[in-house]
């Protein structure tokens, strides 16, 4: 019975984790276009449009997921009906239509602290004397920003986009329950409700897991950035 309850166990985690992976997936990828394109334009533009793009990032900040749960579902699938409601859907497309919502809702505070995280680090980078130089030697504006400010700027700005997607997973929790999706964020909730110790221990085995995995891809991030950053060379 115990080998039959184990293998129950791996099936239901098995077939959520695909649900929960896709979501922090699509959440990561908004997090990360929106913070660093806003950050950007914020501290590159600065005056009247770096104030309101840094008012939205931290009125985005300080917004629980639940909170912008509500506000989406009650604004664009209950009054405007462009999203559905509930549920993960059947699969490919499908399965997207409806991961929208709750990505928006998972990604919208962590999209607001890359914001502001992006905008003070293109800042420093900006006042440097390598890209004053080449400032003053008449670089074109597109090659200072893309060479000299945004590359030595992406080392801080991946770390803080590392842990808040590793953050996501346990967010997932929140934004699943809201939006009545089946995945692991679900079933971690029934297991604890249900009192399903097995069921727990086991969803946070592969919530642990998976954030051990993203903190391996940052740091392999780290030397495509920079090269002259080598993994595993002691000093």
């Amino acid at each position: 019975q115990s080998i039959v309850y184990r293998q129950d166990v791996s099936g239901m985690i098995g077939g959520r984790i695909g649900t929960t992976a896709l979501l922090v997936t699509i959440s990561a990828v908004i997090i990360a276009v929106t913070g660093v394109t806003l950050g950007t334009v914020a501290a590159l533009r600065g005056g009247t449009t770096g104030t309101v793009i840094s008012t939205l990032a931290s009125i985005a900040l300080s917004t629980p997921v639940f909170v912008i749960g509500v506000a989406l579902i009650t604004v664009f699938a209950v009054t405007l009906n462009w999203f559905p409601v509930f549920g993960s859907g059947s699969g490919g497309l499908d399965t997207l239509y409806h991961l929208v919502l709750p990505a928006l809702a998972l990604s919208f505070s962590s999209a607001g602290y890359l914001t502001r995280i992006t905008r003070a680090s293109v800042e420093e980078e900006r006042s440097r004397e390598h890209v004053q130089t080449a400032v003053a030697r008449a670089l074109p504006g597109a090659v200072v920003i893309r060479r000299h400010i945004l590359r030595n700027a992406l080392i801080p700005i991946t770390t803080v986009l590392g842990l808040t997607v590793a953050s996501l997973i346990a967010g997932a929790v929140v934004a699943e329950n809201v939006f009545a999706i089946d995945g692991l964020g679900s079933l971690l909730v029934k297991a604890i409700l249900q009192r399903d110790f097995a069921v727990v221990q086991a969803v946070v085995l592969v919530l642990v897991f998976g954030f051990v995995i993203i903190n391996a891809v940052v740091d392999v991030l780290y030397t495509v950035i920079d090269p002259r950053i080598a993994l595993g060379r002691n000093p």
